[in-house]
């Protein structure tokens, strides 16, 4: 069943704090390197970047860290793609499940909901280059806890209603979780569902949170592909939205505020082009998020150096 909306009056913008003078500006990300994951802006970047200590900013804790944890590349987990028939988009729609080593596909079992990146879909995700699955066990096996991995098409339309009609959210909460509890017995409730997404996915698990407050017990955000304002975004892909009204209805920094009370980690390297936007983001978060910079850009190589300590996350507050 499809949670309610909240009114308007519950999604008022909040206040937003910027950085001046002192800050570097952010990077402009043209809407053909967002495509490509932006790997041709964050190469020359990367091998200059700078990582800060920890420390706490406002009531958020902040995680900072050089190193991560490497990636298991040996997996027992099964994974298979289908298509689904979507009558949100009138289209057939790919995706993926991951279920862990030594659980039957169809077990009940709690679920992450993993949103790719622009133009991407599952096997991206769940296979190579991310690679997703291989740390799956990993991380149930730390944790103690089976859980599956469910990666939907992402499209290109920012996972909000647009003009044209098309809408991604609507397909992602009236049509593809339902489907995963009705076919796979995947999820349920909120208990048993979470959320993670890449880029414009990372935007979309962001919208998706702030908007069905109910819905994840979990989210995790990396590389988060957001801006402070419309016009900001007009200076890069320039499609993100149809107009400043539909920016402000689904600008995920000025509703940072619906966050609260959802399990939240934000990451993002200090050479993505996002990073400056993303610290805007964090300077507003409600008490008890967490967020990580590092080291990298916004690409592959460096959300999959991330993958397995973000699932630990996700598999601890199920």
């Amino acid at each position: 069943m499809r949670p309610p909306e909240p009114s308007p009056e519950s999604r008022r913008p909040a206040q937003m704090r910027r950085y001046r003078a002192t800050r570097r500006p952010p990077s402009k990300l043209t809407r053909r390197e967002l495509l490509l994951g932006g790997a041709g802006v964050c190469a020359a970047l990367a091998a200059g970047a700078v990582v800060e200590r920890g420390r706490i900013v406002g009531e958020a804790q902040h995680l900072v860290t050089r190193s991560e944890h490497s990636l298991r590349t040996h997996t027992g987990a099964s994974v298979v793609y289908y298509t689904f028939h979507s009558s949100v988009l009138g289209k057939e729609v790919d995706y993926g499940i991951a279920w862990p080593a030594g659980v039957t596909a169809g077990e009940a079992l709690p679920v992450c909901f993993c949103l790719p990146g622009r133009g991407s879909g599952p096997q991206p995700i769940l296979g190579a280059p991310l690679e997703l699955a291989a740390s799956l066990d990993a991380a149930v096996k730390d944790i103690g806890r089976p859980f599956a991995l469910a990666a939907v098409d992402s499209g290109q339309s920012y996972w909000h209603r647009r003009a044209d009609g098309e809408d991604r959210m609507a397909m992602l909460i009236d049509e593809f979780i339902p489907l995963c509890e009705r076919r796979y017995h995947l999820g349920g409730s909120r208990a048993r569902r979470a959320a993670m997404g890449w880029s414009m996915g990372a935007y979309g698990v962001l919208l998706a949170a702030e908007t069905y407050r109910e819905t994840f017990a979990a989210v995790v955000a990396t590389a988060p592909a957001i801006w402070p304002s419309y016009a900001a975004m007009m200076e890069g892909p320039r499609d993100a939205f149809d107009s400043a009204a539909d920016f402000a209805a689904h600008d995920v920094i000025g509703h940072a505020a619906l966050l609260a009370g959802t399990p939240l980690l934000i990451e993002c390297g200090t050479a993505d082009p996002f990073y400056w936007y993303v610290r805007d983001l964090c300077a507003v978060l409600p008490a008890g998020a967490h967020y990580r910079f590092c080291s990298g850009g916004h690409s592959y190589q460096n959300w999959r150096r991330l993958g397995p300590a973000a699932l630990e996350f996700i598999g601890r507050h199920f």
